[in-house]
């Protein structure tokens, strides 16, 4: 299976009833001010009701987003961390739609549903159970597994429902990883009241039984509160509790790459077909770079082509400054690996980026603004 026929297929396979196609997110959005879209559903959510928290009627929409994750450039692709499994800029596809309901209806049977989608994709895929491992949240108090981000002692119960479903799945109970940390304990507040609720990262061993390599592959999210606050200011600080949710709200989200690398029996990311084709021609446009070097700009060079792809994005001018930051950021690390800056071979870089993504047909158009903005950085450090 190709890296677009894996696209189509999470595309076109079913879905919950009544859900619709959208088209993907901008890259820059209001649901996450001064970065990148870094997830899923904010910016429909945000455009069909403007918050998280107050849904007039349903909205259950498929679609597959690009994410650019500057913490994974910054702290791990710039420092050579885990190379094998981190991208500059990635897709995300949906399980079987998201579904946010105007009414508090059975959160269970939908979260059931969400997940038992998830694990006949999966099995349709390839993957084996037996490789599958979920993490759940344990439970605890709420000041304990944030770390004291908010601290107040709301006590997380176990989430027993989602153990229980992976069990009935087929999972086995020795692969569940139960965790008490925000990675299975969604605690947020994205400028305004969010929903709070359970998460589960899906890691898939792509090493051994002796020598596991896990890869986070998929993860699961449902809701069950809402903040509350000690003033009338809704602002993170003044988070004081939590009280039941009024509504259901479950989302799924696959990592596309990272799928395609589990169900191909890859062990590095830079394998995946599209990706392969860009660094093999990297290699031979700089040969003389060594292999980390190489990954470490020319993902920070995926994530640039991208932003200046994105939509009307084309100048610089049209972002802020947080913004503006992290794109200077992204091009030393190109200039750090690199060292001298060819106008030629970048060109030739993002026109074969673009060829090998023909679901972005913007990319074209993102070339030079993105030559441009790189030569303009380097001559002014020059």
């Amino acid at each position: 299976m190709t890296y677009e026929e894996l696209r189509k297929f999470l595309k076109n396979t079913k879905k919950y009833p009544n859900c619709k196609k959208y088209p993907r997110a901008p890259l820059i959005h209001k649901g996450f001010p001064g970065t990148f879209n870094l997830s899923f559903t904010e910016y429909d959510m945000l455009k069909e009701f403007g918050g998280y928290s107050d849904f007039s009627h349903d909205l259950i929409f498929s679609t597959t987003q690009s994410c650019i994750r500057p913490q994974d450039i910054l702290e791990n692709i710039r420092e050579g961390n885990d190379l094998w499994k981190y991208l500059g800029v990635f897709e995300m596809s949906d399980i079987g739609g998201q579904i946010v309901l105007s009414e508090k209806n059975d959160i269970e049977k939908v979260h059931a549903w969400q997940l038992n989608r998830l694990i006949e994709i999966l099995v349709e895929l390839g993957l084996k159970k037996e490789n599958i491992y979920p993490s759940y949240q344990a439970g605890g108090k709420v000041s304990k597994i944030t770390a004291g981000k908010y601290n107040f002692d709301f006590k997380i119960p176990e989430d027993k429902f989602t153990k229980e479903l992976f069990i009935k799945e087929g999972i086995p109970w020795k692969n569940l990883i139960p965790d008490e940390t925000r990675d299975t304990f969604l605690s947020l507040h994205i400028n305004m009241q969010t929903p709070w609720g359970y998460r589960n990262e899906i890691n898939y061993n792509i090493g051994t039984k002796k020598n596991p390599k896990f890869l986070d592959i998929a993860t699961l999210e449902y809701f069950l509160w809402y903040p509350t606050y000690s003033s009338k200011k809704k602002v993170a600080k003044n988070i004081n509790g939590l009280q039941d949710i009024i509504l259901t709200v479950s989302v799924g989200g696959i990592g596309v790459e990272r799928l395609y690398m589990a169900i191909n029996g890859l062990k590095n990311i830079q394998e995946v077909d599209y990706l392969k084709k860009f660094y093999d021609l990297f290699k031979i446009l700089y040969p003389k770079l060594t292999e980390k070097q190489r990954i470490k700009s020319g993902e920070a060079l995926r994530a640039l082509h991208r932003i200046f792809s994105d939509k009307e994005i084309y100048k610089i001018e049209s972002l802020g400054r947080n913004r503006k930051l992290k794109v200077k950021l992204f091009i030393r690390i190109i200039i750090e690996n690199i060292k001298e800056i060819n106008q030629e071979k970048l060109k030739n870089l993002l026109e074969l980026h673009s060829k090998v993504q023909p679901w972005h047909k913007e990319l074209k158009k993102g070339i030079q603004p993105t030559i441009d903005r790189i030569k303009r950085y380097y001559q002014s450090q020059k």
